[in-house]
């Protein structure tokens, strides 16, 4: 399988004036207009090639060239054709595309009619290597932030310890739940002195606070007697 569409096509010249020594043999654009005696060769289609199931498979494509044979003797022009024809049957490398028609592609070229067909041939490509990634060769230090206590009492009127009431640390994503004595302890990552706002909510009253990490607080939620 030839690599690189330049060695693609320049092996599908040698091997139409191997096939038809002595004919003038040329690889066209599609923009190329000009129509003389021999065989012309013109890419109409490329499209990726499935990848077999293997590590790293090369980049294939298929490729469609159009071959068309002209010459001002009929004769010679036909049997040019099916010589091709016969010798593109047997290509290794290629194959004749029966689903394209060539006069109506001629048609859509804007060239004259031609006897010809369309060869289905492959070309690919190595990959280019993968880029590895550096192992990382120095010890990963990690961290550790600055972990307080936020800790306190809920009281009612009369100092009355209110059990149940769930005191929530805004910004630490913490809640904690008073016990019998209305204690209540809250772990974060806050450092030593660092002042948090503190929300106390029970039986439907709330009140809002401030603690400081490591200085118990009182909160002193206006409840009904």
């Amino acid at each position: 399988m030839p690599e690189g569409l330049e060695d693609t096509t320049r092996e599908l010249v040698d091997w139409a004036q191997h096939v038809l020594p002595g004919r003038a043999v040329a690889a066209r654009s599609l923009g190329d207009r000009e129509c003389k005696d021999g065989v012309d060769i013109r890419l109409i289609g490329l499209a990726p090639r499935p990848a077999p199931r293997t590590v790293a498979p090369p980049l294939a494509l298929t490729l469609d060239y159009l071959l068309t044979v002209r010459a001002a003797d009929p004769l010679v022009e036909q049997t040019g054709v099916a010589e091709l024809l016969l010798a593109a049957m047997e290509h290794e490398d290629a194959e004749v595309a029966a689903d394209r028609d060539t006069l109506r592609l001629c048609l859509d070229l804007g060239l004259p009619p031609a006897p010809g067909f369309v060869l289905r041939a492959t070309m690919s490509r190595r990959r280019l290597p993968a880029r590895e990634t550096p192992l990382v060769r120095f010890p990963l230090q990690v961290a550790a932030g600055e972990f307080g206590v936020l800790q306190g009492s809920v009281l009612g009127p009369g100092d009355t310890p209110v059990a149940g009431a769930v005191v929530r640390a805004e910004g630490l994503d913490r809640t904690a739940q008073t016990d019998a004595f209305g204690r209540f302890r809250l772990h974060g990552p806050v450092g030593e002195g660092a002042v948090v706002r503190l929300n106390a909510r029970a039986r439907g009253v709330e009140i809002d606070g401030e603690a400081e990490a490591g200085r118990p607080v009182i909160l002193r939620l206006p409840l009904e007697i």
